[in-house]
């Protein structure tokens, strides 16, 4: 029967035994819990190292590429980086699909959300459309909520956008 394959190290002893009709994973299943682990250790590491060498000062924006075969491989660290910098966490129903991705309260953040610039590959934009409508969904609303813009630059950022003449979907668009 057709089950995931993967990394036995990275993965678990669940894509054993081998020989099966794999499949490369769940895209509604990204990221996965050891994925964002990782990934939110990355944004917190990349923002404390920009910290250190600018004086404190957080990024405003932090450029994220989201490539299909780095998500396949990692279940979705990438996109784990993306919502760590944001802040925010999949939340995922009874049968492990993510259906949503839920801003963290900012007292709980403790520091600003961080606006990201992502870029995406063919395959990731192909295989994970779902993961591309999360995200506009979670960026729109972090850019319409009620919060101060030195708090939240990807509200800030789609304010200025805005003001500049831009219409609501391209100023949320990242």
């Amino acid at each position: 029967p057709p089950a995931p394959g993967g990394d036995l190290l990275r993965d678990g002893a669940g894509v054993l035994p081998t020989g099966r009709n794999i499949h490369a994973l769940d895209p509604y299943r990204v990221p996965s819990k050891v994925a964002m682990a990782r990934g939110k250790a990355a944004a917190e590491l990349t923002l404390a190292m920009h910290q250190r060498d600018n004086g404190g000062a957080l990024p405003e924006t932090v450029a994220v590429n989201l490539w299909g075969l780095e998500a396949i491989k990692t279940r979705g660290e990438s996109v784990a980086v993306v919502l760590g910098l944001i802040g925010a966490e999949p939340v995922v129903e009874a049968t492990g699909r993510v259906v949503r991705y839920e801003l963290v309260p900012l007292e709980r953040l403790g520091r600003p959300r961080v606006d990201v610039l992502a870029s995406l590959s063919g395959i990731f934009r192909d295989s994970f459309a779902n993961i591309v409508d999360l995200l506009d969904d979670v960026l729109r609303r972090a850019a319409e909520a009620d919060e101060p813009d030195d708090m939240n630059f990807i509200r800030k950022h789609a304010q200025q956008l805005q003001a500049a003449g831009e219409d609501v979907d391209a100023a949320t668009a990242r």
